[in-house]
């Protein structure tokens, strides 16, 4: 089955064009349970016997969290007793775009053939693709997305052989609006089911493996974690640093035009549109004489000799790299419009770039 959307969308150059997207809808999506007679499935990764010891579901179930629970209890969802999760492809997505480590984590546990982990297209099953409604933000409609996948899973499953050994999908979310609606269209629902058990099994409540009661594990888990956290978060930063300079090593000295983002005392930053990239311009020099410089807190503007900069001001600078310490090497941005005695550079003549020579065929 195939739908089609239709829509026109104005060019740089003033004209039209017009966009036509193409989405594939299937009914041949595996569901991806054991217990299911009417998928023609060659493999399947979730158990028929899907039980976790829990007062708050003694019964066999498969779990649906949302985008938020997968963001926020990531380390949660990668303990060993945590099995048998059906990820929509409308979270993974969500979380791909959101943070990328979390969606290397979440993709690895997909892998994982101990931890049953099940990945359903929902966004190409013929059943459970819905359209954005008029009015309805991209948040709301994902949201609206897992829950008519969960209830299609709910009735997918209610086969006598299922039915008989009480197995239920349970829909994990810490989202209000959405689990109100999710009770109303009939389905299970938990908020953070998750991290109640943990909590259960804090004051006794509940039951679990000896290793997370240890206080020892459990300080070297949580340390662990949190070491972990902040290198992911340093290799990220330095990852985008890496690829930004490789990106203007070869180019030389670039004129581009910007717009101001802030306004500082000593420097403006500038946000280069053409290429996503944020810089400083600073306006003091530790060699020479400065300009005369008057900061007002509540514009902000920066008064920089006769000229005064505001945020949003259109600007024009030179980008560079600037390699005179190889280890510390980085983006430099210097004015080129407006023309400050002084504090502007003339502008850099540009080259045409090659035209790359055609492969023969």
């Amino acid at each position: 089955m195939l739908k089609s959307k239709t829509f026109v969308r104005k060019t740089r150059s003033g004209g039209v064009m017009k966009i036509v997207r193409e989405h594939y809808l299937r009914d041949d999506i595996w569901c991806g349970s054991e217990v299911c007679a009417e998928c023609k499935q060659e493999s399947t990764v979730l158990q028929r016997d899907a039980c976790i010891e829990s007062n708050l579901c003694s019964y066999p179930h498969y779990v649906i969290p949302d985008t938020n629970v997968v963001l926020h209890q990531i380390d949660v969802l990668e303990d060993p007793v945590i099995r048998n999760v059906i990820i929509l492809q409308t979270v993974l997505q969500e979380v791909r775009h959101r943070s990328a480590p979390v969606y290397k984590r979440l993709k690895d546990m997909i892998h994982e053939k101990e931890k049953f982990f099940y990945a359903f297209t929902n966004e190409h099953h013929r059943e459970t693709f819905i359209e954005r409604e008029p009015g309805e933000s991209a948040n709301d409609r994902n949201d609206r997305a897992i829950r008519v996948a969960a209830q299609w899973y709910s009735q997918h499953l209610k086969t006598s052989e299922s039915d008989a050994d009480g197995l239920k999908v349970v829909l994990l979310t810490n989202d209000q609006g959405n689990k109100q609606k999710a009770e109303e269209s009939g389905l299970l629902v938990y908020a953070d089911i998750i991290v109640h058990r943990l909590l259960a099994v804090a004051i006794a409540a509940d039951s679990t493996y000896p290793d997370l009661m240890d206080k020892q594990k459990q300080s070297a888990l949580a340390n662990n974690l949190n070491y972990r956290h902040k290198m992911s978060q340093y290799a990220q930063r330095a990852s985008v640093a890496f690829h930004t300079q490789l990106f203007f090593k070869s180019r030389g000295i670039l004129n581009e035009e910007g717009f101001v983002l802030f306004v500082r005392k000593n420097a403006i930053i500038v946000l280069i549109p053409k290429f996503g990239l944020e810089g400083t311009v600073f306006f003091d020099a530790k060699d020479k004489a400065g300009p005369k410089l008057v900061f007002d807190e509540e514009g902000p503007t920066l008064n920089v000799e006769q000229h005064t900069f505001r945020i949003f001001d259109k600007v024009k600078v030179t980008i560079s790299l600037d390699a005179s310490n190889i280890q510390h090497q980085k983006i430099r941005m210097s004015l080129i419009d407006p023309v400050i005695p002084g504090v502007s550079v003339p502008a850099p003549e540009v080259e045409p770039q090659a035209k790359k020579p055609k492969l023969d065929h």
